[in-house]
């Protein structure tokens, strides 16, 4: 039995009939030679049983705390059978791309058993090109982000060959604590929490001087934190339907243009997005004259803890989808994101993951409730308008029961207020691309995905040809407030249907 922190836990309290707090990965295989999809199916349920004893997750599942008292539990399922957890998904034919990424939708918009262990991988079977998929579902009280990729390393290979991890004999026993065990560990959790207040005010004083010297500095400022953000289409209360589309880019292409211009990988990207959401919102004419404001996931430490769990925290960043040149946007939003980073380091020291108090998982699923049935994000204002995530993936190429991984697309998850999610992740020598939304505030997430494709194409063939990779930092320093235009009057969005 082990108890889950308030971080991870939160993703479980705070999940209603439209929320659904699962992530995913639709990665392509292609099969060895002479194997049949259903025959791939077979044996993969083999091969991951010999790797079961890697990833607690894959044979824990949640037991809830009478009365909400504190934090749930994780235990072993006694009765866990791989039949319910890799499962195959016929395609229809054609089987052509646009309906597996229909598929992900649908599958993205069904709520896990709580019953059994939180995952389930489903194999997309009839697809034209005869590879398979994988929709490789996890709740979100298991891993972050970055766990997901050391997790998919642990349940692929590196070779073609499979490789032996020999799962113990009896490894799956069950575990059922009682009324009395449960209570005895809530309170003595409760009390180890209450018991370190000191060194929790030592961390918040530590994170008050730090923010109190940045207020009084003239060199910095707070970015975009607390920034006012404009009403989107994308910031409503949410419905359960999803939409889902992806996309992939070089990553090499990324790296050239974040070079040239003294920018990260992430810097472009989020400056890709920026492109990409002015794009879309322009056709529509609903540009907001205010520029929007991007979520971005960051890992923080989380001390005490040697799990797959969660330990992130979110950062603000002004995407200037205002300004028109690219090259300015790239600049500016990379200026964002320094001072977010600082500001998310310097907040570091009061942040806690694992907050223990009397009653507070009950009140939180009661909030998640009484915020969807009341509507309250529609009139909320939310501090992000998007939430963009970044996560480094593995760099070779990988096998899973002999088929040879082509692609690793992420599926994310939308929320009240927050009804479009992009998230990238490396693999290989390319970057993959998920757009994962409320099909009612997003219905046409194809369209906003190849905006994402048409604003790459048009930074790197700014940033990245010979006459303008020499004296591109000079001239985008001279253009910066000439191409910064302010809009003639601002949109109103609130009735946004």
């Amino acid at each position: 039995m082990e108890k889950l922190s308030m971080q991870d836990a939160t993703f479980l309290y705070s999940e209603t009939n439209n929320v659904l707090n699962q992530i995913a990965s639709l990665q392509q295989f292609e099969l060895p030679k002479d194997t049949t999809p259903q025959g791939f199916v077979a044996s993969l349920r083999i091969y991951l049983m010999d790797r079961i004893h890697l990833l607690p997750y894959l044979t824990r599942k949640v037991k809830m705390i009478p009365g909400g008292i504190d934090h749930a539990v994780w235990v072993r399922d006694g009765k866990f059978d791989i039949h319910n957890h890799v499962v195959e998904i016929p395609l229809e034919a054609p089987g052509n791309f646009e309906q597996l990424q229909a598929k992900v939708a649908e599958l993205h918009a069904i709520a896990m058993n709580r019953e059994r262990p939180l995952w389930c991988m489903h194999v997309i079977t009839g697809l034209a090109d005869a590879t398979v998929a994988y929709y490789a579902q996890v709740h979100h009280a298991c891993v972050d982000g970055m766990a997901g990729q050391a997790l998919t390393i642990a349940l692929t290979d590196d070779t073609p060959e499979p490789q032996a991890k020999h799962c113990p004999a009896n490894f799956i026993q069950a575990e059922d604590p009682g009324m009395a065990e449960l209570l005895s560990a809530s309170f003595q959790n409760l009390f180890s929490y209450q018991s370190s207040g000191l060194e929790r005010a030592e961390g918040m004083m530590r994170t008050a001087i730090s923010l109190g010297q940045r207020a009084i500095d003239p060199g910095k400022s707070f970015g975009a934190l607390g920034q006012s953000t404009p009403k989107t289409a994308f910031n409503r209360a949410i419905e359960r339907e999803r939409s889902f589309a992806c996309t992939k880019m070089p990553l090499s292409d990324v790296r050239k243009i974040g070079k040239t211009m003294g920018a990260s990988v992430n810097d472009v990207f989020l400056s890709i997005c920026s492109g990409a959401l002015r794009r879309y919102l322009s056709r529509k004419d609903l540009l907001p004259w205010r520029s929007l404001v991007a979520g971005c996931p960051v890992a923080v430490q989380r001390q005490g803890h040697s799990d797959q769990g969660n330990s992130v925290s979110l950062m603000n960043v002004d995407l200037f989808t205002t300004v028109a040149d690219p090259r300015v946007r790239l600049l500016r939003v990379k200026g964002s994101a320094k001072t977010a980073k600082e500001v998310t380091a310097e907040l570091a020291d009061s942040m806690d993951s694992n907050v223990s108090l009397f009653g507070l998982p009950a009140m939180t699923r009661a909030a998640s409730w009484m915020n969807e049935l009341s509507n309250a994000s529609e009139a909320i204002q939310m501090p992000f308008n998007v939430l963009i995530s970044n996560v480094p993936g593995p760099r070779i190429p990988l096998y899973a029961n002999g088929a040879r991984m082509l692609s690793h697309y992420p599926v994310s998850i939308p929320t009240h207020g927050l009804g479009l999610n992009i998230t990238v992740q490396s693999y290989c020598d390319d970057l993959f691309v998920g757009l994962t939304g409320c099909k009612k505030a997003v219905p046409d997430i194809g369209v906003l995905r190849d905006d994402i494709l048409a604003s790459f194409i048009e930074l790197k063939t700014l940033v990245l040809p010979a006459n303008i990779m020499e004296i591109g930092r000079r001239q985008v320093t001279s253009e910066t407030e000439q191409s910064a235009k302010p809009f003639e009057k601002p949109q109103d969005l609130t009735k946004v249907a």
